[in-house]
């Protein structure tokens, strides 16, 4: 069972960018006080944020789908990483990039009360 399955990925995001923070923070203060004078809290936080690390990021790998989209936009399939040495993500006709670049283009009109927002 992926874990997206479990966690979403709207509710997974928040908690990596606040472990991300935390070991920012982690770093500011240690700088702060030096390399001799940390206190003691700080390295036993330190250690704990390194050690859910680990686990944070074996979750990510666990949970990364590799696809590749040749041509039509709606289907994908799953590949193996390792097997992308050997096959060209482009279709090797003399329209290929041509069609590929088409696809991605959405000419869709926007909404009468659309807003730019920059």
């Amino acid at each position: 069972m992926p874990l997206n399955d479990i966690i979403p990925a709207k509710y997974r995001k928040p908690v990596y960018v606040a472990y991300a923070l935390v070991g920012v923070a982690l770093g500011a203060i240690a700088t702060a006080y030096g390399p001799d004078n940390v206190p003691e809290w700080h390295a036993v936080t330190t250690n704990v944020v390194l050690y859910i690390g680990g686990a944070f990021g074996l979750t990510a790998a666990a949970n990364t789908i590799v696809t590749k989209h040749v041509g039509d936009t709606d289907s994908a399939e799953e590949i193996d990483p390792d097997d992308t040495e050997d096959e060209p993500l482009h279709d090797d006709t003399d329209d290929g990039y041509e069609a590929l670049a088409a696809a991605e283009i959405d000419e869709t009109p926007p909404a009468e009360d659309y807003q730019p927002r920059h």
